[in-house]
């Protein structure tokens, strides 16, 4: 039997499993016995083929039989900067994205934004469990919010664009050599008067994605879409 899992710990050929919940779901879940094969994947691009030794509540002793480079790679190195919204709107979100293909995820304090606080280690599970799903090698950075204006102090090293209702229609074919790209998305109430200043200054171009009214977490979504995946 072959299930993808979190991230493992231990060394190169002999992996220890003490994760509480990923035990739980191997033997309770998915009931799992030692002989049975799991793929686990590092985080880091390799899958590996494991044989369980063991298995109880402690602890699952794996053994590596293959370690296999995993061909499932995003199509550009891409940085989503997305305001915080409301949390299950925001977890949706994380999961889609990962599933997309996003390298990095900053999430943006917001003048407009529904939330303030956010829960990073509950956001890394998330995102795991998204990149598991979607078989996909290595999973996406994520980080603690930041205010808009201090990104643009961090980021200067690739080409951003930011989107708005009222921003120019956006066409695709003009960022389609750029290897690395930032995307900015606003909180439900769209970016403020500053905030859009503040791109203006940057010299960063602000897009429309057309005439309706798109919730924020699906503008996460549909720019990531178009800007990921394969034509």
């Amino acid at each position: 039997m072959e299930e993808r899992i979190a991230p493992p710990e231990g060394g190169r050929d002999r992996l220890v499993i003490t994760d509480e919940k990923m035990l739980h779901q191997w033997r309770n879940v998915l009931r799992l016995k030692t002989g049975n094969e799991v793929i686990l994947f590092d985080g880091f691009g390799l899958d590996h083929r494991c044989e369980l030794a063991s298995l109880d509540r402690k602890e699952a002793i794996c053994v590596v039989r293959e370690s296999i480079k995993n061909n499932v790679v995003p199509a550009r190195e891409f940085f989503l900067f997305t305001a915080l919204i409301r949390r299950d709107r925001f977890e949706w979100l994380l999961e889609k994205a990962t599933e997309l293909g996003v390298s990095h995820i900053r999430p943006l304090v917001a003048d407009r934004s529904e939330i303030k606080q956010f829960n990073l280690e509950r956001a890394k599970d998330i995102l795991k469990e998204a990149a598991e799903q979607s078989g996909r090698g290595s999973l996406p950075a994520i980080y603690e919010p930041m205010e808009l204006q201090n990104v643009f102090k961090e980021y200067t090293y690739f080409k951003s664009m930011a989107f708005d209702p009222h921003g120019e229609p956006f066409r695709k074919t003009d960022w389609e050599k750029e290897e690395k790209l930032g995307a900015f998305i606003g909180p439900e109430g769209g970016w403020s008067a500053r905030e859009l200043e503040l791109f203006r200054e940057q010299k960063i171009p602000v897009y429309s994605l057309g005439l309706s009214t798109l919730r924020a977490e699906t503008a996460a979504v549909a720019v990531t879409s178009l800007l990921l995946l394969q034509s």
